[in-house]
């Protein structure tokens, strides 16, 4: 194990620091270990998933999670339509000699790809901007391309998901009239097992409780200095989130005790402890800064204490050990291609 792992996950650093480290690659191995043997997953209060939604021309298979190891220079630069990447996805040329409308692609695929258990997009290529973009209904297209995504919060996509994709992906084509070349698999499962080890290692989360035992928070005093600190509530989620100008996600609030923070609730409801998480990997640099500033914050104005997960404080200097050693997080992410808080990350830490 090298210097930055150890720093980041040993016991010594979470006793000094006060606040817990999750490693999800371990937890991702329990839970596959653990789904074997029983019908549903079990999720702990402070590691709740953070699944996106899917959007554009992107399937959701019936696995119910939304669905080349070098770097990530191949991959699209901030801005552009392109959303498939080598680094990310298991990649099937699709082409034909007379193009074919995009809706009617999308109707082959969507029907092919219902028992895909992993994020799939299709993407088309523009041939006035010389540019790929997931496919418009509305547009017709002689060059396409089927990317499964090879990595997310369950593991490392295995032989008989890209068996199964391909399998899908060729015979839409066929139905259409086009080709599709699948490239053998296994570089990409090499790849993909390789991505994930490192994932693994980076996928960390940090949580601190905002406590006092003597005196609940009333939830309309809690709503009302979470909106002021920049917090907008998720009701689907029954939590608070801070976000940036790019609206990427900084850090979320949420009711220690289990009762979700609800606008029609909030009124009636008081609680002695609210927690505050930063999702490492998902969240822009800078973020570590505005979570322990809100922290603080919060704590000040609700006459309460900042505590870890063993109920022991939180002060300056364990915020500070913490944020060196995120920013060698970050530093090793960047080395990858991955930006903490960018498209590829959103996307791998899903």
């Amino acid at each position: 194990m090298g210097e930055l792992h150890f720093g980041l996950l040993s016991i010594g650093v979470l006793v000094v620091a006060g606040v817990f480290f999750y490693n999800k690659w371990q937890e991702r191995r329990y839970q596959r270990e653990a789904e074997a043997a029983f019908a549903s997953r079990h999720e702990d209060v402070l590691m709740r998933s953070a699944g996106g939604e899917g959007q554009g021309a992107e399937w959701q298979g019936s696995g119910g999670v939304e669905p080349v190891l070098a770097s990530a220079a191949a991959a699209a630069p901030e801005g552009s339509k392109q959303t498939l990447s080598e680094f990310v996805d298991f990649i099937v040329p699709l082409e034909t000699s007379e193009e074919v409308s995009g809706a009617s692609v999308l109707d082959a695929a969507g029907a092919a790809l219902e028992q895909c258990p992993r994020s799939v997009h299709l993407e088309g290529f523009d041939e006035a901007e010389s540019t790929w973009e997931l496919i418009d209904p509305d547009r017709s297209y002689s060059k396409m391309r089927a990317g499964l995504q090879l990595v997310d919060r369950r593991g490392a996509a295995d032989a008989e998901e890209l068996a199964l994709f391909g399998a899908a992906i060729g015979g839409a084509a066929a139905s259409l009239g086009v080709l599709s070349t699948v490239p053998d698999p296994a570089p990409a499962l090499a790849h993909a097992k390789e991505l994930d080890r490192f994932c693994g290692e980076v996928d960390i989360r940090i949580a601190v409780h905002v406590v006092n035992e003597r005196i609940p928070f009333p939830g309309a005093q809690v709503g009302a200095l979470a909106a002021a600190a920049g917090f907008e509530l998720d009701e689907p989620e029954g939590k608070f989130r801070r976000r940036d100008a790019a609206g990427r996600v900084i850090c979320t609030l949420a009711n220690f005790e289990p009762i979700p923070f609800k606008v029609e609730s909030l009124q009636a409801l008081s609680t002695h402890a609210i927690t505050l998480e930063l999702d490492v990997p998902r969240a822009p640099r800078g973020a570590f800064a505005q979570f322990r500033e809100s922290a603080e914050r919060l704590a000040k104005q609700l006459s309460a204490r900042i505590l870890d997960d063993n109920r022991e404080p939180v002060g300056s200097g364990a915020f500070e050990a913490i944020g060196a050693q995120l920013q060698a997080v970050h530093r090793s992410m960047e080395a990858r291609g991955i930006a903490p808080g960018g498209a590829l990350a959103l996307r791998l830490f899903s």
